[in-house]
């Protein structure tokens, strides 16, 4: 695999900053490659990768048109500042947010969605939009302060679910809300123990799940316009479970009430 020459271009926006803009692992990065959702700016292979992944990526660069570097892994470790980058780096823009009413209009189902208060570890919103894409739902709404960004980090907790679930990211969670409701989706927060207990809830209608901060929960304001309040019966003597535990339990109950049908994933 030789490499290619750098294309001629202005300077281009790219994910967080210069040494923050990296997508790295052979899973990822391939991933996100063929998923051709989150355009990717260049790509660092390194000179031991493997040859039927090194010819791989050459044929998903080249449909893409996307600029390859070979270099020793010392480069790009250098570059990303990973040891486990398995031998190929994706320099990347700007994560593609998708548009509500989109989401909103990709199924003919009843809309199933997550809306994220205030999450800030990016593993929990990695996992989250993991548990998310696998358990079928149509879409995330975020807002975008004190909000975790669709980092590289989150990307790779999300074990490549970033690239299938589309997430909207709204400045103001309160207008998304009415328009929600406004539309004939039913909200329901997630709280430790107010509340219905969550078999109790149905989820088969249009719903939206409000899932708040890690540490404070859902804003006040937010959670006065749901329509309900929703807990998850424990029985143990830990106080409360993890943000996307808790998520992963939400959405499978959802499912199981929905049959758990399997949905066909919308255009992106």
């Amino acid at each position: 695999m030789s490499a290619r020459p750098r294309r001629s271009t202005r300077k281009q926006s790219v994910m967080g900053n210069h040494q923050r803009c990296w997508l790295w692992g052979r899973h990822l990065v391939i991933e996100t490659l063929e998923a051709q959702r989150w355009p990717i700016l260049e790509l660092v292979v390194s000179d031991e990768l493997v040859a039927d992944d090194a010819d791989r990526v050459r044929n998903l660069a080249e449909r893409d048109d996307v600029p390859v570097t070979i270099a020793p892994p010392e480069r790009l470790t250098q570059l990303s500042g990973a040891n486990d980058h398995q031998g190929l780096l994706a320099k990347m823009s700007p994560f593609p947010f998708s548009g509500l009413q989109k989401i909103m209009s990709s199924t003919a189902d009843p809309l199933a969605l997550v809306m994220l208060d205030r999450i800030q570890d990016p593993h929990n919103f990695g996992a989250i939009i993991r548990v998310a894409e696998v358990l079928g739902l149509h879409g995330m709404v975020i807002g975008d302060t004190h909000q975790s960004a669709v980092t590289s980090a989150v990307a790779r907790s999300s074990a490549g679910a970033v690239n299938h679930l589309p997430i909207c990211r709204e400045s103001d969670l309160r207008a998304t809300v009415e328009t929600l409701r406004t539309s004939g989706v039913h909200l329901v927060a997630t709280a430790m123990r107010s509340g219905v207990p969550l078999s109790d809830w149905n989820f088969t209608q249009p719903t939206a799940i409000l899932m708040g901060n890690e540490s404070t929960g859902v804003a006040d304001e937010l959670l006065n316009m749901c329509d309900a309040t929703v807990h998850i019966p424990q029985g143990g003597h830990v106080e409360s479970l993890n943000a996307a535990v808790a998520a992963g339990i939400v959405c499978y109950e959802l499912q199981r009430q929905r049959g758990a049908t399997p949905r066909e994933s919308p255009n992106q």
